[in-house]
């Protein structure tokens, strides 16, 4: 058998080396962006109940020390969570706020600083998300909209019509964690969240509440481990609002 001549061995290789830079380009791509939930008054409390996609959320601004080892947590367990952050806490914590941006979560609003909006005036209202966003946008660079969720969960339809005209969509939890409560406890927090887990939920947990330390921080990896082992794929509420 006559060897193949030395120029041809180059040709021959050319379509290797095209399906390897295509395998490459797959790897390296970054994730295509998703569109962003659409603008109404109508509330979220739930993703999408046929796909087994869950959001864990972290609302900032009860005021405690903030349990920033949730931070480690998430890197090392290579998670994007949703953060609902109060503006008047971005103002107080700019250095927290930016490792969280930086992190790669998703930042979204809890207001400036009034805990039942649906006591307030409707300029008041809109004062306070106005202000959230600016007090947020200006530490991270980036707008809060379209995402927002009440602080302790005060709305109702005039608030989220408020909310809808300054372009923002109503997000509530479908699970609650119970790490807010002063008795709260590392194996309360895992029993609220895995016995309320479903496809579409949408978990709270909290940042910085006056158990979140002793609760949460402490529980976290775990929740995450076994959540991923009960087949669920843990996304932000973009994601999960997505698909």
């Amino acid at each position: 058998m006559r060897p193949l001549p030395l120029l041809a061995l180059p040709l021959l290789a050319l379509p290797l080396l095209a399906a390897l830079v295509l395998a490459l380009g797959a790897v390296s791509a970054p994730a295509r962006a998703q569109a962003p939930p659409p603008v109404s008054d109508a509330e979220v409390t739930r993703g999408d109940p046929s796909a087994p996609n869950i959001a864990l959320v972290f609302n900032v601004g009860a005021g405690y020390e903030p349990a920033t080892s949730i931070l480690g947590t998430l890197a090392d367990k290579q998670l994007r969570a949703t953060f609902f952050v109060m503006g008047w806490w971005a103002e107080r914590h700019p250095d927290v706020l930016r490792q969280i941006a930086d992190g790669g979560h998703e930042i979204a609003s809890h207001g400036y600083k009034i805990a039942d909006l649906t006591r307030a005036t409707d300029d008041d209202v809109r004062s306070d998300l106005l202000a959230g966003d600016t007090a947020i946008s200006a530490v991270t660079g980036r707008t809060t909209r379209p995402l927002w969720s009440p602080s302790a969960g005060y709305r109702d339809a005039r608030v989220r019509a408020i909310a809808a005209s300054l372009g923002y969509r109503t997000v509530v939890w479908t699970v609650d964690s119970g790490d807010w409560s002063a008795d709260a406890s590392a194996e309360s927090v895992y029993s609220h969240v895995m016995g309320g887990a479903v496809n579409g939920a949408i978990i709270v947990l909290h940042f910085d509440s006056p158990t979140t330390g002793a609760s949460t921080a402490q529980v976290l990896p775990r929740v995450v481990d076994d959540l991923r082992s009960a087949g669920y794929r843990l996304v932000t509420v973009s994601d999960l609002l997505a698909g």
